[in-house]
């Protein structure tokens, strides 16, 4: 008797693709080491903050209100604030800049604090302190023009120049922002906005009034 063939019912294959999951945890996982790598090249307390807001963006640990600050939403609020015409508002390729002229926040050759200058500096704390752009670190530089100074308290215009910087963070402080997020530098004369001299080598005397101020960098 011959043996009778069975048939076998085709069955139709789907694709599993659960695999996606993970494969998009691990994607986000070897985001979360790359800025671990990159922070870690030269850590700092600034390059950590950023590392651990990298690290909460990545698995979505972060409030929306604090993810929609920008350099342009900065600017503009602090158009707002009506600062005056000793403070410029621009930016750079880390951030939001505002300049303050020196005369607007000391006397010549002091780095303590003018009442003017303290009024526009409690002015400017709110907005450093918002939820939208406390996350951001704020890089404080002392301009000088090429005039050398040279004092018992002062030798240099190095010295004038961090001691200014390192004035207004205490200020910020007082308003009750976060000492960790500042970083205060003192730069003499080697970062002028515009020339101090011509090509005769001539002074120019707007240019410098220009060049004494005090950058607050937010960087984003």
């Amino acid at each position: 008797m011959a043996r009778r063939k069975q048939n076998s019912e085709a069955h139709e294959e789907h694709a599993d693709e659960t695999w996606l999951i993970p494969y998009s945890d691990l994607l986000t996982l070897l985001l979360a080491l790359f800025i671990v790598l990159f922070a870690s090249s030269s850590l700092d307390k600034g390059k950590a903050a950023q590392m651990e807001y990298a690290m909460a963006a990545a698995f979505n640990a972060i409030p929306a209100e604090q993810m929609n600050g920008t350099v342009l939403s900065f600017l503009d609020e602090a158009k707002e604030l009506d600062l005056g015409e000793g403070v410029g508002l621009g930016s750079d390729s880390k951030g939001a800049v505002l300049d303050i002229a020196d005369v607007t926040l000391f006397e010549q050759g002091e780095a303590r604090i003018k009442p003017e200058g303290v009024r526009i500096l409690k002015r400017i704390a709110p907005l450093l302190g918002s939820t939208r752009y406390k996350r951001f670190r704020i890089v404080v530089e002392g301009h000088t023009d090429d005039i050398q100074i040279s004092t018992p308290l002062y030798p240099s215009n190095w010295e004038l120049s961090a001691a200014r910087a390192a004035a207004v963070v205490k200020e910020f402080i007082k308003a009750g922002l976060v000492p960790d997020r500042f970083q205060a530098i003192g730069m003499a004369d080697i970062a002028p906005k515009y020339p101090n001299r011509d090509l005769n080598d001539t002074p120019i005397p707007e240019n410098r009034v220009k060049n004494r101020r005090i950058a607050i960098h937010v960087e984003m």
